[in-house]
């Protein structure tokens, strides 16, 4: 099984496109909501790693996670938090962490100000402000009407999950024995210079993507996704 994690300000139902085209492919996969986990209590990423890796061994003995953005960086402390579990990890457009402190307390300090526009701003208001950054620029939104009800724990996401509050987690992806596939689009500088960074010429750079790949270029993620999956399998 093929376990999905959304990104920021997403939800389960951005990986339909991707879940489709992989079932095509004999390939089953399931999308967790993220929100869930930030309804009762506030949980750190390390923690969440952990959590995610229970709640998953205790229903797939050999599975394979891929996580987009935020989900991304969950993936990856999940990875490292048991890697004995995991038989390939997919990243796409996701960060590492910030390499110096002083980065690092400016991400989060500029996360808490998103953190209080999601709680008190129009809904409306806040996502077209958050569409309007320039990782996005180019990309069209898409409804997210029904996150709403989980504003609370989107609004907790930017302090517990912030990249600001993570560690760098590079060198120790980088001595994971976790089969890893980095994935970015073509048009999103930033982080196609983070994949190369960390996989060189073995990231997987989809032509014409920006950063929402899974929104952008769906059937073109399956396949990589689908290449990592047979190749640790054989």
């Amino acid at each position: 099984m093929l376990w999905l994690l959304h990104g920021n300000l997403g939800s389960p139902a951005d990986w339909k496109p991707v879940m489709d085209a992989l079932r095509s492919n004999a390939i089953e996969s399931r999308a967790l909501n993220l929100w869930k986990y930030l309804e009762c209590c506030p949980k750190s990423l390390p923690e969440m790693g952990r959590v995610l890796c229970s709640e998953i061994a205790a229903q797939d003995k050999h599975p394979h996670i891929c996580g987009y953005s935020l989900g991304g960086r969950l993936a990856m402390h999940a990875v490292l938090a048991h890697p004995p579990l995991w038989k390939g990890a997919a990243f796409v457009s996701a960060n590492p962490g910030l390499e110096n402190e002083a980065e690092q307390a400016a991400r989060r300090v500029a996360d808490a100000e998103w953190a209080v526009k999601c709680l008190s701003a129009p809904w409306e208001d806040f996502l077209r402000e958050w569409d309007t950054q320039g990782v996005f620029r180019g990309e069209e939104g898409r409804d997210r009407s029904l996150l709403k009800p989980w504003r609370r724990s989107i609004s907790r996401a930017f302090i517990d999950w912030s990249v600001g509050a993570q560690a760098d987690l590079a060198p120790s992806l980088k001595q994971s024995p976790v089969p890893q596939l980095w994935i970015a689009g073509e048009r999103d500088s930033k982080f196609t210079a983070l994949a190369r960074r960390a996989a060189g010429n073995k990231a997987a750079i989809i032509p014409h993507a920006g950063h929402r790949i899974p929104l952008e270029a769906p059937e073109k993620l399956a396949e990589c996704l689908q290449q990592l999956i047979t190749a640790t399998y054989e």
